[in-house]
């Protein structure tokens, strides 16, 4: 195993004006990411704003503020999602990263180059544009939310009579959904850096053999970084499966119409976080085409020389035919180009699939259960599993 050489291997999480403002109030260090802090301020900016003024506005209506779960959803939920996420993140990116070089992946020659795609990457994360973008994004969705009067439908939220929103309803829009927002953002820009990370590496001639167990020829590894993203569609879908509920309770949609939307999530998160790994299918292509053809080769001249020896002059050794390792040899050959045939060009795993549906349908899971009793359901999914 070569050793991993210092500072090649870097965060894709800590750096940027956000983290770098965090860091400077003391809520994040270099060696610490003092999640349970940043999870209770997060929260509490969030939330606690919106009961004082829900109760300095109507305190009749501060009881419909604590029902409504929509604000828990986001608040309480998908906010610290988001937070727990990064810190995946971060171990993810950097684990990756560095078994490229300690599992000899990256040749030697090649160390330079691999230095200059981190560095590039590193840039990326440094860069300021991109966070401001984000944040404008996020502004103009809230921009959007204010003029459709998103949530005209909660008294706490809007003034008596269609004045427009309360004190408490502009907060919920401006900070807390705004917060949830411009986390994700920032999450979903970190992945796009690894995208050309990932892009750029699926480019080097990287030291892969079609034999490898891992029936990608050693690139199998990758195709568990999807699972890194789960908290973040835990948070997607709780935020939006609390959404849909209210709508259908209070009769604006039918739950027959969000079978298109769901399905469409769906699509968009494969999408997002599966098919970058075909990034590295041409080159995991002509890897499995050279290998049928060299380990063939091996095989078949290897089967020659078995069959000359132990068939066509066996008389002449069999003396020797217990216990002879060239019958060992010839299935563990078999088994190798076995191997070949059987690796795959695409280095996604199904148990990460698995994964990231579950994270996403789990939580709409009570948009169901509005009109099909939650008993009922499962009763069904388990009946369905058998």
């Amino acid at each position: 195993m070569r050793k991993t050489q210092e500072g090649i291997a870097i965060s894709l999480i800590r750096g940027g004006t956000f983290y770098w403002a965090q860091e400077k109030m003391g809520l994040v260090r270099p060696d610490q990411w003092n999640l349970g802090k940043r999870v209770l301020l997060a929260v509490a900016v969030a939330w606690i704003p919106l009961v004082i003024l829900t109760a300095m506005h109507n305190g009749s209506d501060l009881y419909e503020l604590l029902t409504d779960y929509r604000v828990y959803a986001r608040a309480f939920i998908a906010i610290p999602l988001l937070l727990i996420a990064q810190v995946g993140m971060e171990r993810r990116f950097r684990e990756t990263a560095r078994y490229f070089l300690d599992a000899n992946l990256v040749r030697t020659e090649d160390l330079g180059h691999f230095r200059a795609l981190m560095e590039k990457a590193r840039r990326l994360r440094d860069a300021k544009p991109p966070e401001l973008i984000v944040l404008a994004l996020v502004y103009l969705q809230v921009g959007y939310f204010l003029e459709a009067g998103k949530l005209g439908g909660s008294r706490w939220a809007a003034s008596v009579g269609g004045g427009g929103l309360t004190a408490a309803g502009y907060y919920s829009i401006l900070i807390t959904q705004a917060l949830f927002m411009a986390m994700l953002g920032l999450v979903i820009w970190k992945w796009l850096i690894w995208i050309l990370v990932m892009r750029d590496l699926s480019k080097m001639h990287l030291q892969v053999d079609p034999t490898d167990g891992d029936l990608s020829a050693g690139l199998g590894f990758l195709g568990e970084i999807p699972k890194t993203f789960t908290p973040v569609l835990l948070a997607i879908s709780v935020v939006i499966g609390a959404s849909w509920r209210h709508e259908v309770m209070a009769d604006q949609v039918a739950l027959k119409s969000l079978t298109m939307p769901a399905g469409l999530l769906a699509v968009v998160v494969v999408v997002i976080f599966i098919a970058p790994l075909a990034l590295f299918t041409p080159f995991l292509a002509r890897t499995k085409r050279l290998g049928l053809n060299q380990y063939g080769a091996l095989q078949h001249l290897h089967s020659l020389e078995f069959r000359k020896k132990w068939v066509e002059e066996r008389n002449e050794h069999v003396a020797e035919l217990l216990g002879n390792p060239d019958f060992s040899s010839l299935a563990d050959i078999s088994s190798s180009f076995k191997n070949v045939e059987e690796m795959k060009v695409f280095p996604f795993r199904k148990s990460a699939i698995v994964t990231l549906v579950l994270a996403l349908t789990i939580p709409l899971l009570p948009v169901i259960s509005v009109k099909i009793p939650l008993k009922e359901l499962l009763k069904g999914l388990l009946k369905a599993l058998h």
